[in-house]
């Protein structure tokens, strides 16, 4: 099993100090307190055994990851015998990785990328920090629905955040309508007519990783598509954390 263990380790100490995450993660890896300290020989998130036992929990057909990365999260569920597949577009060592060129990958990286659900429908999809404003996040869970699958965990922050792009939240079922068209919003695009095709079940905070969390999902084909107007008056606990997400990064959308 990986001897460097996740970050529940660092339990206890709000600011950890250098030489213990040397000792734990190595030393290539900084200052635990900057994510670019985490994501140069690990993963842009750090999991709890909490979070990894979840996931297993979650995934009796073994798990397929989509822009894996070094692997990390791979090789972390795999030492927990859970059957893992990895996939990038452009897995380490390459130089057309732009977070992770000349890493050596913790797990083994098969070059792929939203379309490697396809073959892969009976497991869980996980997703870990897909890019911020990029649609590969959106088109993997997407794809994944039309494939049949029927589970899904997401690492990552919710909507307004630094994961993944409003089609992806909107999917998630994280929205309750189009706010781009409903208060003309321009810096938000529009998600008229994205149907939600997963409801969340549980979510789990990551420590020491500020507002990320594992969220875990079922497919649900039940969702209307989104508009201008409101699809539901009654809040579940997550539209309403999205919605307090989304608007601190459109302030202009507060009074409404």
């Amino acid at each position: 099993m990986l001897s460097r263990l996740p970050v529940e380790q660092l339990e206890g100490h709000e600011t950890p100090g250098r030489g213990m995450v040397a000792d734990l993660y190595g030393a290539r890896v900084t200052f635990p307190t900057c994510r670019p300290g985490w994501m140069e020989t690990l993963a842009f998130a750090l999991p709890s055994e909490s979070v990894l036992r979840a996931i297993a929990e979650a995934s009796p057909h073994g798990v397929v990851e989509i822009g894996a990365g070094t692997g990390y999260w791979a090789r972390l569920l795999h030492d927990r015998a859970v059957d893992v597949v990895a996939f990038d577009v452009a897995p380490p060592p390459s130089v057309d990785n732009p977070w992770f060129a000349g890493m050596t990958p913790w797990y083994p990286v098969g070059r792929g990328d939203e379309s490697a659900v396809d073959r892969h429908a009976r497991r869980t999809l996980l997703l870990v920090w897909p890019t911020r404003n990029e649609d590969w996040g959106a088109a993997a869970v997407e794809r994944f629905a039309e494939a049949g699958g029927e589970r899904l965990a997401f690492v990552g922050e919710t909507v307004g955040g630094g994961t993944g792009d409003d089609r992806l939240h909107a999917l998630l079922g994280e929205l309750d309508r189009c706010w781009s068209c409903a208060y003309d919003i321009q810096t938000s695009p529009c998600v008229c007519g994205i149907r939600a095709r997963w409801r969340g079940t549980d979510i789990i905070e990551l420590p020491h990783s500020g507002d990320d969390e594992l969220r875990l999902y079922v497919r649900d084909d039940s969702r209307a598509a989104l508009t201008p107007v409101p699809t539901s008056t009654a809040q579940t606990p997550w539209r309403q954390r999205a919605r307090h997400a989304f608007r601190r990064v459109h302030p202009e959308a507060l009074s409404h």
